[in-house]
């Protein structure tokens, strides 16, 4: 829904979640997607998701330069999560040739 042209999410119970109250991860401050209009409703629903976690992980992460390694940084941080880091990938976009490991 919009009002004045900004944004509005509800949880299923009606209510009204507000995504300036979740704050912005580190990984999302160098992150490409971070501000982008078309990023918006997912990347505010991604941090949701993530803001109980102790460690914050986002597979649709890419990074704003290119002196940061998004495999390297993705496997530290799953390795601190106690994760193991996915080693299998999707397509996004339709087949473009990004993957996403999922």
């Amino acid at each position: 829904m919009y009002d004045n042209n900004k944004r509005r999410y509800f949880y299923d119970d009606g209510t009204e979640f507000k995504p300036v109250l979740v704050p912005t991860p580190d990984l999302c401050v160098t992150c490409t997607h971070n501000n982008r209009p078309d990023q918006e409703v997912l990347c505010n629903l991604t941090r949701a998701d993530g803001q109980d976690e102790e460690i914050f992980i986002c597979f649709a992460y890419e990074p704003m330069s290119a002196n940061i390694d998004k495999e390297t940084v993705l496997r530290d941080l799953c390795e601190r999560a106690g994760l193991e880091y996915p080693e299998h990938s999707v397509e996004m976009d339709g087949g473009d040739s990004d993957s996403v490991p999922f």
